[in-house]
């Protein structure tokens, strides 16, 4: 290699000066057309905190965050380096009330501010100034519907549950990227409220109930935290399963003692509010089919069931009234969620799955998910896909339906999984059938072409439990089944560890820095002729896919690896911003160090060569750092626009933080995501390997 020449972060030599290019073509049709212009690397201000290049904001990057309590990588989390003075209370509750409205319904439909925004401005302050975690109140997850025919799977959670307790702990992540003390989400279950007028034993109820807590502590859901109906009485006594459902009716009767407002129900159709009218609207819709497979409705009349669901309706209502009094009675300042429609003025109303952009859907315990080819999740009638899905089994009981496709049918290559869907994107595949007496498969039985089609839309892949994972030349022999593996100077393998090496023009690659979010490959180029000019030109030619083996961990609660899914940023896009006004944007970086060079005209979004899909292509700026500093300008729209990626790129709805295991495969691609990891303890053995292919 020649002194002029640098190894990119593939290992791709190149001129580390390239003068007079031309940017030619269209950027944005795939990640293999599109000329991107380089010119020569003037970074002598990088380095210069008072340079004008970084009036964008771009000095500001993910601080050194421990535990996955505090990996909330915003800028918004990072006091100005130009001014150390606490930020005012006011600003901070406003920042924390923009986080908590993005998760609106109201907003997401009217693309307005959320009305309930000012009503809880004094809570929220209050709590900033004390220094308290932001509370907020979910009243739900009672139990599922009675018709495990025709709705859901069964009486216990499954996966809808385990997507939307995963989705409220979000909620408090994101706020914590704003404001250090957090935010809680208080569950408080209605079971018991309603659980006798839909014959649903009291039993049920509690181990619906026990197997929710059991979701959050398996999954590291430290934010939530739930509450029982006696709870709001300050009712004595040794809360077990057996004194539960015991007491279970006195609880109800005590509610309604307490509680009630007795001119309820008489005065509800004409005094109500409209939120009042949306809720019983919702109770009479859902009763149809939930009280479907009792006995005493099957031999109704079409009449008859009408005014039964009226009429339970009603009774349902009124005890909802009480319900909510003592809520507001005993969970005073609390922000108020809501799983039903409403104005939004005095509660934020969001859906627990979150499917189109201001969609409602049904709640977990209405519904069946069914996983769909394009990675999504959809809440949906079971029996309105039994015939088109196929039923997906966990620990022998039903969890959820999945789009049919030989992709998940790796028996038919004599290999049986399972395969664990994640929030808010990925899967990990295992075998099944290993325990102490048997052996794990290899993973020469791994049929990696499925797993290069999975990735396109459930990327990331992880292959977890099978055995030979960490055999270099079977690694790579893998490697070549995925697709073409690329070769770079150092050879086929790059295996990040932290090398020790912290001078400014060392490798932050091999290092135990944090990165920047990013795709790889933004300094891979390769000559082409310019069909128009006859030229030679520089393309960039970033690999298609990662292929990753984990020889070795950092410390649990680090080293974690982040992925931003494209599909999950373009749905939480939030206006002014769009797809459509993204996609003619085009930016350039400037850095220094070991990466040294000018990159411009770099497209922000291209379409996926298979999918067609649009995929985000950004680099974050980065300045926080011992190694190469990376300085990112817009071109052609509002410099705003650096925010606003940077945020939704770390946003835990679009974000899975992924924790290694040893002997993990994991297969990425590398157009539909972005990818970057958080900073680990210096001097431990963590080392991953690294293979990239088209």
């Amino acid at each position: 290699m020649s002194p002029s020449q640098i190894i990119d972060p593939t290992g791709q030599a190149h001129d580390q000066t390239i003068e007079g290019t031309t940017l030619i073509g269209d950027a944005s049709k795939s990640p293999k057309t599109g000329f991107v212009q380089i010119t020569s690397a003037e970074v002598t201000a990088v380095s210069d905190p008072e340079s004008p290049s970084e009036n964008s904001g771009s000095s500001l990057g993910i601080p050194d965050l421990e535990g996955s309590e505090k990996l909330a990588a915003s800028s918004l989390a990072i006091p100005d380096e130009q001014n150390n003075e606490p930020e005012p209370i006011e600003a901070t509750t406003t920042k924390i009330l923009r986080v908590i409205e993005t998760y609106s319904l109201n907003f997401e439909r009217s693309d307005e501010s959320w009305g309930g925004l000012t009503t809880f401005v004094p809570t929220v302050t209050k709590q900033v100034a004390q220094g308290q975690p932001i509370k907020l109140l979910l009243p739900g997850f009672p139990f599922k519907s009675p018709n495990s025919k025709d709705k859901v799977l069964g009486v216990l959670p499954d996966l809808g549950e385990e997507l939307a307790l995963a989705h409220l702990d979000s909620l408090c992540k994101n706020v914590t990227a704003v404001y250090e003390h957090g935010a809680e989400v208080h569950i408080c279950s209605d079971g018991l409220v309603y659980n006798d007028l839909l014959g649903v034993p009291d039993e049920t109820v509690w181990e619906y109930g026990e197997a929710l807590r059991q979701i959050a502590v398996k999954n590291d859901l430290h934010n939530l935290k739930f509450i029982r109906l006696w709870d709001l009485l300050d009712h004595p006594g040794l809360w077990n399963k057996d004194y539960y459902v015991t007491h279970a009716s006195c609880i109800r009767r005590e509610l309604a003692y307490r509680y009630q407002d007795l001119d309820f129900e008489a005065d509800m159709a004409t005094k109500s509010d409209e939120d009042v009218h949306m809720t019983h609207r919702s109770y009479i819709e859902l009763l149809g089919k939930d009280l479907a497979l009792r006995e005493d409705f099957q031999s109704l009349s079409p009449e008859a069931k009408a005014s039964a669901i009226c009429s339970i309706a009603k009774s349902m209502m009124g005890r909802w009234k009480a319900f909510a009094a003592a809520l507001e009675a005993n969970r005073k300042e609390y922000i108020r969620l809501s799983i039903h429609d409403s104005t939004g003025k005095g509660k934020l109303s969001m859906s627990l799955l979150p499917q189109g952009r201001g969609a409602l859907g049904f709640t977990p315990w209405h519904s069946s998910v069914s996983v769909e080819l394009d990675g999504s999740y959809r809440t949906v009638h079971a029996s309105d896909v039994r015939d088109s899905h196929t039923l997906v089994y966990k620990n022998g009981r039903p969890h959820c339906f999945r789009a049919k496709s030989d992709l998940f049918n790796w028996p038919l290559d004599g290999l049986g999984i399972e395969i664990e869907h994640l929030y808010p994107c990925g899967m990990i595949i295992r075998p099944v059938g290993v325990h102490d007496s048997s052996s794990a498969p290899s993973i020469r039985a791994i049929p990696m072409r499925k797993v290069r089609q999975l990735s396109h839309t459930f990327s990331p892949i992880v292959l977890r439990g099978f055995s030979e994972s960490m055999d270099e030349e079977l690694y790579v022999r893998k490697g070549h089944e995925l697709g073409k593996i690329l070769e770079w100077t150092f050879g086929i393998i790059m295996k990040v560890k932290d090398s020790g090496e912290t001078n400014k023009e060392a490798n932050n690659v091999t290092s135990n820095e944090a990165l920047p979010m990013h795709f790889d490959g933004i300094f891979k180029f390769i000559d082409k002729i310019d069909p128009k000019t006859g030229k030679m030109v520089k393309q960039l030619a970033p690999p298609g896919y990662q292929y990753f083996t984990c020889i070795s961990t950092a410390p649990k609660g680090d080293g974690y690896t982040l992925f931003c899914n494209s599909r999950l940023f373009f749905r939480y896009l939030a206006p002014p911003w769009s797809l459509e006004r993204l996609e003619p944007v085009t930016w350039h970086m400037v850095n220094d160090g070991f990466w040294s060079a000018k990159q411009t005209g770099l497209p922000l979004v291209i379409r996926h060569p298979y999918t067609n899909a649009p995929c985000i292509r950004w680099h974050e700026p980065w300045t926080k750092t011992k190694f190469s500093k990376y300085i990112v300008t817009i071109e052609n729209e509002d410099q705003e626009l650096v925010e606003v990626a940077r945020n939704l790129v770390y946003d835990y709805r679009t974000c899975l933080r992924f924790t290694w295991e040893k002997g993990d495969l994991l297969v990425n691609d590398n157009v539909t995501m972005l990818h970057t990891r958080t900073a680990y303890a210096s001097e431990c053995d963590r080392e991953i390997w690294r293979i990239h292919f088209d």
